[in-house]
């Protein structure tokens, strides 16, 4: 049997705390005995891992990472604690995130581990570089190209040279971080998310008990983490737009709130538009299925995506998809037979047209009724890249 330390931020929602509930789900535990070590415990997904050992938490990289305003008491004395210190010794060119990594690295070296995975760009790989272990593998699962913008053009290439490999979620994803990193692109490689698809079906039988809800209409719905680059704040103008043309409709939002300031923005437009009865918050759900599974159209507004779970799941639960045209749409919409990839510009005169036209509408549904999710092929790519 080979031992997998496996790196994560958190267990927050996201897709990947989904994407690595998919993995512990599905892979062989007859082969796998797999260690999670998470920098920071908070989110719903701690109790919603299965066949897999959480470690126990790092108080001094929990302070570290973690969002101020999500702790409480003295975790929440020790987080602001911790900050203040950061940027005093940084004054004096003392970077103590690297300090606190390094001891907290000791501490994981007492176990034997056949393979390393920090499964995230950005913290977790840079503290698993600490770790001495030979079999190391990076994994991205974001637009690398936006990880850079935001994080201000990061060299990370001493950082991902010590990776034996580096698993891109998308083609598109392995595209982009090679652009930066050419010199990386023989050990760097394109693998899609599994995903659990019986788990899927199964969890989108549950019954919706939710006041806020309604299915007496068109239902359309998004999914994701509230921040800029969803765009979730442009929802509301198209809500009214298409009001204003005449559609009789409910758009429903799911997902939780990861930048306040867009937060504001989008409560502030749904004031704006007066749509607050047509675009429904229902905030994050661990259990989406049953939203997804009774909308008529999942619409995706992102500026960029990775390899977009919300998409995939919609798919296998046989829901049309419109999608604005980030670069690894296409590896997952069939444009035109199972969903749309349009500019955002043109979401509001193709979702009317799906909305009254129903020969156009039942041409996707029928298209998507076709599709299948093939985790078996993904299975046999993690399974050799872990025996190499």
């Amino acid at each position: 049997m080979k031992h997998i330390l496996v790196i994560i931020t958190s267990f927050r929602h996201g897709g990947i705390s989904k994407s690595l509930q998919n993995i512990t789900s599905l892979i062989d535990n007859d082969k796998y005995n797999i260690d999670i070590f998470a920098l920071e415990h908070y989110g719903p997904y701690q109790t919603m891992l299965s066949n897999c050992n959480i470690l126990k938490s790092n108080i001094f990289v929990e302070s570290l990472i973690a969002n101020w305003r999500d702790t409480k008491g003295i975790a929440k004395l020790r987080t602001g604690i911790m900050k203040v210190t950061c940027k005093i010794v940084a004054l004096i060119k003392i970077d103590l995130q690297n300090i606190v990594f390094k001891l907290a690295a000791k501490n994981l070296i007492k176990k034997d581990y056949d393979r390393v995975i920090a499964f995230s760009e950005g913290v977790p790989t840079v503290f698993a570089s600490f770790l001495p272990f030979s079999n190391k593998i990076a994994w991205i699962h974001c637009d690398y190209s936006s990880y850079m913008k935001l994080n201000k053009y990061p060299d990370e290439l001493k950082i991902y040279k010590i990776y034996k490999s580096i698993v891109c979620v998308s083609q598109y994803t392995n595209d982009e971080f090679c652009k930066y990193y050419p010199e990386l692109s023989k050990k760097t490689y394109a693998l899609k998310n599994i995903i659990d698809t019986a788990y899927v079906l199964n969890k989108a039988n549950d019954l919706i008990i939710d006041s806020c809800y309604s299915n007496n209409q068109f239902n359309i719905i998004s999914i994701g983490g509230i921040n800029v680059v969803k765009r979730f704040s442009k929802i509301p103008e198209i809500v009214r737009a298409l009001l204003d043309k005449g559609c009789v409709f409910r758009w429903y939002l799911i997902g939780s709130t990861m930048q306040i300031q867009e937060q504001n923005v989008l409560e502030n437009n749904m004031k704006k538009y007066d749509v607050e009865d047509y675009f429904i918050c229902l905030g994050a759900k661990d259990n989406p299925y049953p939203y997804i599974s009774q909308a008529d159209l999942l619409v995706n507004t992102s500026i960029s995506e990775a390899a977009p779970h919300v998409i995939n799941e919609a798919l296998i639960l046989h829901v049309p998809v419109v999608c604005t045209d980030f670069g690894s749409a296409k590896e997952f919409i069939d444009n035109g037979v199972n969903g749309l990839i349009v500019p955002i510009e043109e979401i509001v005169k193709k979702v009317e047209q799906l909305i009254k036209d129903k020969s156009e509408y039942n041409k996707l549904k029928k298209g998507v009724s076709k599709f299948t999710y093939r985790n078996d092929l993904i299975l046999k790519q993690l399974y050799m890249l872990l025996e190499s």
